[in-house]
């Protein structure tokens, strides 16, 4: 399964979890970021979708598991509705954040 496709699944799937659903899953759509697809450049993906800006909607960070880079996508949109702007690099005390790779 490719990395844009299992963000798609989450991301929206989170979506479809409420007290109308039985928890079951969307159909995944590609995510964008600025009309471009969202993937992973090496590797494999590891999102988390959460307000990390406090605005109140969700953004999405993304894990490259294959370089250890951290990704944030700052939802513009809304939770219904998310349109995300370009990719930055998260920072950790001013060096690039990274995931553990083994």
């Amino acid at each position: 399964m490719s990395a844009s496709l299992l963000l798609a699944m989450l991301s929206v799937g989170l979506s479809a979890v409420g007290p109308d659903s039985p928890g079951d899953l969307l159909s995944p759509v590609r995510l964008q970021a600025t009309g471009k697809p969202i993937d992973t450049e090496d590797g494999h993906a590891a999102p988390f979708v959460a307000d990390f800006d406090g605005d109140g909607v969700r953004d999405l960070l993304v894990g490259q598991m294959g370089g250890g880079a951290l990704w944030v996508y700052r939802n513009v949109g809304t939770d219904a509705n998310p349109s995300y702007a370009a990719g930055v690099l998260f920072k950790d005390a001013g060096a690039d954040g990274r995931v553990p790779t083994h």
